[in-house]
């Protein structure tokens, strides 16, 4: 369950379509099969289609944040088109093994959040559709809690859905 597979799922789930969902290994295969008109739409993250989208190349019908992305400004929201429960924010992670020392998590967590402050990261996250979060939301312990309230929330969803690991 990615979240372009969950993304999906609420589409299907707010519009009362029925679809047949195809399972890709990431957004290359998926992307080349909308270009080759194999599939009708495709949900997947702005950072890794928004070079395509503003290249021309597909067209973006709605943005799934709560509101317009920046680098997306004529792209509308679900919620504007009419599908205020489809809202899925993306957001990305660092991981370390487990039994990492904590001495290298601490170093890892201070050189991401000096990273995330950076004009050029900014700079090209902003022109992927993206942003970086706050240096408070930059901790372990921020991303733990985000992680488990996630979880917490898409539950229900995966669950109702009959969504399993393969």
């Amino acid at each position: 369950g990615a979240a372009s597979q969950l993304c999906g799922l609420l589409f299907e789930a707010g519009t009362g379509l029925d679809m047949n969902e195809v399972p890709y290994d990431g957004t290359g295969p998926a992307m080349d099969d909308l270009l080759g008109d194999q599939v009708d739409f495709m949900c997947d993250q702005t950072t890794n289609t928004a070079e395509r989208i503003l290249g021309g190349e597909v067209k973006a019908y709605a943005v799934t944040t709560p509101e317009r992305i920046e680098a997306l400004p004529d792209v509308p929201t679900t919620e504007e088109g009419g599908l205020p429960d489809v809202q899925v924010t993306v957001w990305h992670g660092l991981y370390v093994p487990a039994g990492t020392p904590q001495e290298v998590v601490d170093a890892l967590s201070a050189a991401l959040v000096v990273a995330l402050q950076n004009e050029d990261v900014i700079s090209r996250l902003g022109d992927l559709g993206t942003a970086p979060v706050s240096e408070d939301r930059a901790t372990p312990d921020a991303h733990r809690e985000h992680l488990e309230a996630q979880i917490e929330l898409w539950r229900p969803i995966i669950e109702d859905a009959g969504v399993t690991a393969s």
